[in-house]
């Protein structure tokens, strides 16, 4: 019996063993889920958090660009419109600029000089260049173009005569080189230049006194006095026609044939190159400045003497052809239209030295 309840006991003790055993397993599962909850919310939590972050970023990163892309079309705008303000402003300049230098080129008298000076825009199609038509007409250069006459007239200003020559010139529709004297450039002589000017001529000079004694005493050239005189003709002519005049071209009184040693060093030619002058002679002419018992006396006569001085020359396809407008040359006047009838008929076109 006692034995039994001693077995009893025992079972009873075993069983409240189990129970608290059993009391103990639930609540350390209760706790156990309770931290998997716990843990699940916490990773939850990361996770939603790392999701609303990133969006975050994205968002954020994704604003940033559209700033930067924004700011960055700003400036390239701001640049274009610089660069196009610019461009603008460098065309306005340049239009500003040519339209000033145009403006500059004409004179007060609206005389719209051509960049040599001598003669003015228009007539640059036919103006040649002094020192190239010397060297064909002396034959020191080849020449295998077309047939080109240039008419000079020595001497002028001359009232009742320049302008004469002018209407004559102007009739037959041909251009012409006037070498003036700067002795005869007084105030009176302006309408002519420009007259000469604006209808297409061109201007050289001719010394200022066209005084032999004095341009090559005891017929010896003076270099310094050649230097004077060109100096003296060309201010007298910018006084004149404006600063924007100028020429490049002389012709010596009497011919540079006429006298010895001009080409030597330091004497007239060299002279004249620095002062940016070039010299020029002719290969026919009318005869109107030869001594009397070979001068023409009528027009059939000087227009002979135009034909035949220039057949004594090897280079006849280039003529330079020498007359006087200066007083009592009246059978010039007259003979002038047979002149460059002549030589329209032969195939010459006319044009001016510069």
């Amino acid at each position: 019996m006692i034995n039994n309840e001693e077995k009893n006991l025992d079972d009873k003790e075993k069983n409240l063993d189990n129970r608290e055993k059993m009391v103990d397993n639930e609540e350390k599962i209760k706790i156990m889920r309770k931290k998997r909850k716990k843990n699940r919310r916490k990773e939850n939590f990361i996770i939603i958090t790392a999701v609303f972050l990133a969006l975050f970023i994205f968002l954020g990163g994704k604003y940033a660009l559209d700033i930067i892309y924004q700011n960055k079309s700003q400036v390239q705008n701001k640049n274009n419109q610089n660069e196009q303000k610019e461009t603008s402003d460098n065309n306005s300049k340049e239009k500003q600029s040519e339209s000033e230098k145009e403006t500059e080129q004409k004179d007060s008298n609206g005389i719209d000089f051509a960049e040599s000076g001598n003669h003015i825009k228009s007539a640059d199609s036919y103006a040649y260049d002094t020192a190239e038509i010397r060297d064909y007409i002396m034959s020191k250069k080849e020449y295998t173009g077309k047939k080109m006459v240039f008419l000079t007239f020595d001497d002028g200003v001359t009232p009742g005569v320049t302008d004469k020559a002018l209407d004559i010139l102007k009739e037959k529709q041909v251009p012409a080189t006037f070498f003036v004297v700067g002795k005869t450039l007084n105030d009176q002589a302006k309408p002519y230049l420009e007259r000469q000017l604006k209808e297409g001529h061109g201007i050289a000079i001719h010394s200022f006194s066209h005084d032999y004694n004095k341009l090559y005493p005891k017929r010896v050239p003076n270099p310094a006095t050649i230097k004077e005189e060109a100096e003296k003709t060309m201010l007298r002519l910018k006084e004149l026609l404006g600063d924007k005049f100028n020429t490049r071209v002389w012709r010596y009184p009497g011919g540079h044939m006429s006298w010895k040693g001009l080409e030597n060093a330091g004497n007239g030619d060299e002279t004249l190159k620095s002062l940016g002058l070039e010299w020029i002679d002719w290969n026919s002419l009318s005869g109107d400045a030869e001594p009397l018992k070979v001068r023409p006396t009528n027009k059939e006569e000087m227009l002979k003497y135009v034909k035949t001085s220039l057949s004594y020359w090897k280079q006849q396809n280039v003529a330079v052809v020498l007359m006087h407008d200066s007083q009592g040359k009246n059978l010039t006047l007259e003979t002038l239209p047979s002149i460059i009838d002549y030589f329209k008929s032969n195939g010459y076109e006319f044009g001016i030295l510069k």
